[in-house]
């Protein structure tokens, strides 16, 4: 028999809760911790179409890796799809839990799990964010492609590879790269970091028009690939979890991402 505090404990030894950023609303959202759980779904976000599919197929505890309940709730109103979602989850008894930015930072977390998938190596971490147990843990990664390569040949590997509709860059299409520093989700606040270390370009995803322009200045390659590549994540959770419970673990088929191409 497995419970909802089964999971938690072993979400909690993937991504400890310590290398969390700030205030990140990380941990169990919705659910008693000695529910016992026979079905969990993955996925990047918590919406009320990825309810629906965790209802339609029994599920019964949802982790996710953008929380839930980011900002406090006053009220449940069902009139909203807020509070439609919120009282779902409390009628079918399935529990949420988020890894944020803790499982970001955990060694084998969102931005290794990138690093790898670009087969970089000598992988390190972008910019030092805790220490736990005498050991440095940082935000993003940088590491060294195979062979040297060029923004506009990464950019598309980029798109196949984590099947993108579409990528932005900002800087010379030809500029040749061989280091790279990757860091999933928004990187605003990171261009100047990686400017500033041995990277030749950083992947990441909602770049702002005018900190576009600072990486101009800054004459540093920046690829804009998007939020939604963090969704690796879904199915690199479900292979750990898989490997410590004999439940079923499922992808949230759900696209949960906000915008359409062209």
């Amino acid at each position: 028999m497995v419970t909802v505090g089964d999971i938690v404990k072993s979400m909690e030894r993937i991504a400890p809760p310590e290398l969390k950023l700030g205030k990140d609303p990380i941990g169990l959202h919705i659910g008693d911790e000695m529910q016992v759980v026979t079905k969990v779904m993955v996925t990047l976000d918590v919406l009320e179409t990825v309810v629906d599919e965790a209802i339609a197929k029994g599920v019964n505890m949802i982790i996710a890796h953008h929380p839930l309940l980011y900002v406090p709730i006053k009220n449940i109103d069902t009139s909203t799809s807020r509070g439609r979602l919120l009282a779902k989850l409390l009628k079918h008894d399935i529990a949420v839990f988020a890894a944020h930015t803790n499982l970001d930072v955990a060694e084998g977390g969102v931005n290794d799990m990138l690093a790898q998938s670009l087969e970089l190596q000598s992988i390190t971490y972008l910019e030092k964010t805790t220490e736990r147990y005498q050991v440095d843990y940082g935000i993003g990664r940088i590491g060294e492609l195979a062979e040297v390569t060029t923004v506009s040949a990464l950019s598309e590997q980029v798109k196949k590879l984590w099947d993108l509709p579409g990528v932005r860059f900002i800087g010379p299409a030809d500029r040749e790269i061989k280091t790279v520093a990757i860091l999933g989700g928004d990187g605003n606040n990171y261009i100047r970091t990686a400017a500033l270390s041995k990277a030749d370009v950083l992947i990441t995803g909602d770049i702002y028009y005018h900190l576009g322009h600072d990486a101009m200045e800054l004459d540093f390659p920046v690829i804009d690939a998007g939020h939604t590549i963090e969704k690796i994540m879904i199915n690199g959770l479900i292979t750990l979890l898989q490997e410590q419970h004999s439940i079923s673990f499922i992808a949230s088929q759900v696209d949960t991402n906000p915008f359409n191409y062209r």
